[in-house]
């Protein structure tokens, strides 16, 4: 089987109609909005195929009175996954129902279209009439696709199209097995249009169900086993190297939910509730990847890991703390590089906590070094900004 091939559109159904009696009553005036995901399970040598058979879907299920967005709009929402909307890694999470249901979800769709490519046959007879020889072929193409509620996942319609077409050929002149695809394609999506319609026609599409409210929830990164020892510069520049240490945070990472990019942390997101999967990126750090039950007003504190190269940088940034040595007397000059390195560093990406540093007192510095930061009768942090 392999693996499906992301094709997704952002639609509007304009033309449920319920019916009355046996009879269909007016048009809903509900705008609906339907996610369309098309798969390949045909074969690999049917891949290039699958951009038309989301064209011809579309424009058959457009005459329904489906309004389409284009595919980049939706790819755009999901490149965050792997750099790239077409990607591997992004096909085999949408093999699962749960991940293409709950990116539908987080389109903001009220249904969920799957279409799939199940098979493309050729059964090859001979024929010898009246001396004249001859080859025949059925080529037999067969389309699935199931309709799901965009919130519940249940599903609300399903069925299998079935294209034929008799190609007759002289034994040496047989034509490739793609050149009639296309067309048994195009009928093939105006069978599933039809068999659509009939199910929209009969009430058997039910109405889009409520949307579940989005929940609160707060991301705090940690760098796992990363710590920084408390450097104190007193009033005389001297140098005040504690025995604790302090914790340091990563800052600016990526977070998605079900692949799709929904914000940075640390921070504060708003996220449908439930099961999803939470995975946090941001440069020289492994990426975190874990399933959360979301749940509202909940706080998470991530912990990420250095990988070798976010290592290697760390070492090189924190390499000026290497020489300080505890009692030593600075010029203003060295303090001003110390000052600069310690800024670079928090630039760079990461936050050194000092708000559980000890008990402090206010001391009045020169008017060029006056900052709304925290200071004790060793001097102030320094790397309090």
């Amino acid at each position: 089987m392999n693996s499906p091939r992301l094709i997704a559109v952002w639609a509007a159904l304009t033309a449920l109609l319920v019916p009355v009696f046996g009879q269909p009553a007016a048009p809903a005036t509900k705008n609906y909005k339907a996610a369309v995901f098309v798969a390949n399970r045909a074969g690999a040598d049917y891949n290039a195929k699958i951009s038309s058979l989301e064209d011809y879907v579309t424009a058959r299920v457009t005459d329904l009175g489906v309004g389409v967005i284009s595919r980049e709009t939706v790819a755009g929402a999901t490149a965050k996954l792997d750099n790239a909307a077409n990607s591997n890694a992004l096909d085999a999470a949408l093999a699962q129902d749960s991940s293409a249901l709950r990116l539908a979800q987080n389109l903001g769709a009220d249904y969920l279209l799957q279409v799939t490519l199940s098979g493309y046959d050729t059964q090859v007879r001979a024929v010898d009439a009246y001396g004249v020889k001859a080859v025949n072929e059925d080529r037999t193409v067969r389309v699935t696709y199931k309709l799901l509620d965009g919130q519940t996942g249940v599903s609300l319609a399903a069925d299998t199209v079935t294209v034929s077409k008799l190609v007759q050929q002289s034994p040496h002149a047989i034509e490739g097995r793609s050149d009639y695809l296309d067309g048994l394609l195009d009928q093939a999506a105006v069978k599933i249009a039809a068999s659509l319609k009939s199910r929209i026609d009969a009430g058997r599409v039910a109405a889009p169900s409520a949307a579940a409210a989005l929940v609160t929830v707060t991301l705090q990164t940690e760098a796992a086993d990363l710590t920084i020892p408390d450097i104190r510069i007193g009033l005389e520049n001297t140098v005040a190297i504690s025995e604790s240490k302090l914790k340091v945070s990563a800052l600016s990472a990526t977070v998605e939910v079900d692949g799709i990019a929904v914000g940075t942390a640390p921070g504060t997101l708003s996220v449908r509730p439930g099961l999803s999967k939470l995975r946090i990126t941001r440069a020289g750090f492994k990426p975190y990847e874990r399933t959360v039950n979301f749940t509202a007003g909940q706080s998470l504190t991530v912990a990420l890991e250095l990988n070798k190269e976010g290592f290697d940088r760390w070492r090189d940034s924190t390499a000026f703390l290497n020489s300080l040595k505890n009692g030593a007397k600075l010029t203003d000059a060295e303090v001003k590089f110390l000052e600069g390195k310690a800024k670079a560093l928090e630039q760079s990406g990461f936050k050194v906590d000092t708000k559980d540093a000890p008990a402090i007192t206010i001391v009045n510095e020169s008017a060029d070094r006056t900052r709304d930061s925290r200071r004790d009768a060793q001097g102030r942090s320094l790397f309090t900004f």
